[in-house]
């Protein structure tokens, strides 16, 4: 088998077949062991993410897995992925990291990022940039700041080690994405007639989201969201496969009052979508997604009494930015959530850094920042 001995005792392997996969899959359990806040993904979906005839990713990329054994031990991972599309939208000679985990060695770190290195420049790459598992839309960055709280619903997780590791194998930060926390509690009244004086004049209605209304959307939705987000950091238009997996994976979980349409006409102009948080359940399945824990879920997302929510997306068409129409999506989600939930903690994330009035509108509302989580780069 191909390997490469970085120091005595450190080798790292190229991921092949089935065994070896799953072991890849596996190599966090032993990484968070004794952390409290980690939650273990599930892992018939993760190995289908990562499958190059499942994945939607590889519709439009390649990719390669490292393992990393120490003293015979499995000790770290990584994976280096080409992804052709930002290829066509930015430059060809970015490749990128994902899916990092180690043990505190550093020399452990370091060979697993030759290796990755390695295989981008066989490619032709000269610039590495991540964590992106495997892009902008999936989990992304790695935590900075606030590890003392669990994650929220498709947020990153990582030791506090991790970001030194990088910082002394020369990594320099490229961009950071924030997550903000909102507990204070408001009067519905005011916020309802903010709401009205928003959008007044506009001739644009806000509507709950219904169910039987999903699937003839779904095209306005995919197309909105690209437009949307054209402008942001790195953004990627999502692919149709990609899509439909975010929507297969979201259309069971979404509750009527903590999703808003904004219409022109039966035009949809602006959306918001806010998820009741189900990491601290994913917690207690350690992996395992049964019958009976899929029902579980379900429930949970559906009806259960939530105290914490996730904002997961938020988008306006780019004809009708500029009139304060997020702040009316963000009041009406709050409104409908403080009504009809005991919510007591909201998760505002993934922000860009540069959406400063995005950050300025949350503020207003007492949400502060809790958690960043961080893309680095280096030349390779």
């Amino acid at each position: 088998m191909e390997f490469t001995e970085y120091q005595k005792g450190v080798r790292v392997v190229p991921v092949q077949g089935e065994g070896e996969l799953w072991e890849f899959l596996r190599l966090p359990w032993r990484i968070y062991q004794h952390d409290p806040y980690w939650v273990p993904p599930i892992l018939s979906h993760q190995r289908d993410f990562l499958d190059p005839h499942k994945g939607p990713f590889f519709e439009i990329g390649e990719a390669q897995y490292f393992l990393a054994f120490y003293r015979g031990q499995p000790a770290g991972r990584i994976s280096a992925h080409l992804n052709r599309l930002y290829d066509e939208h930015y430059d060809q000679i970015t490749g990128f990291f994902g899916f990092f985990e180690c043990i505190p060695n550093l020399p452990v770190a370091a060979a697993l990022f030759e290796a990755a290195a390695g295989w981008l420049r066989q490619r032709g790459r000269t610039r590495i940039l991540g964590p992106l598992s495997f892009s902008i839309y999936d989990e992304v960055g790695m935590l900075v700041e606030g590890f003392d709280s669990i994650p929220a619903m498709f947020q990153s997780h990582n030791p506090p080690y991790y970001p030194q590791f990088l910082g002394d194998l020369g990594f320099r930060k490229t961009f950071d994405f924030y997550a903000l926390r909102l507990t204070k509690r408001f009067e519905v009244e005011p916020l309802e007639a903010k709401i009205a004086e928003i959008l007044e004049g506009q001739n644009l209605r806000l509507v709950p989201f219904n169910p039987r209304d999903l699937d003839r959307r779904r095209e306005e939705v995919y197309e909105l969201f690209n437009e949307a987000w054209s402008s942001n950091w790195c953004h990627i238009p999502l692919t149709r496969k990609q899509f439909q997996l975010f929507y297969d994976e979201l259309k069971p979980l979404l509750r009527p009052n903590l999703v808003r349409l904004l219409l022109d006409g039966d035009e949809l102009v602006a959306f918001s979508i806010v998820l009741p948080d189900l990491n601290p359940l994913v917690k207690q399945f350690n992996g395992e997604l049964s019958l009976w824990k899929k029902l579980r879920l379900l429930y949970a997302a559906k009806y259960k009494p939530v105290k914490k929510v996730r904002a997961l997306v938020l988008g306006v068409r780019q004809r009708y930015q500029g009139r304060k129409l997020h702040h009316a999506l963000i009041l009406k989600s709050y409104v409908d959530g403080v009504r009809e939930t005991p919510c007591e903690f909201v998760d505002l994330s993934l922000i860009p850094e540069n959406l400063r009035h995005y950050m300025k509108a949350f503020k207003v509302f007492g949400a502060e920042r809790y958690k960043i989580f961080r893309i680095f780069e280096k030349e390779i």
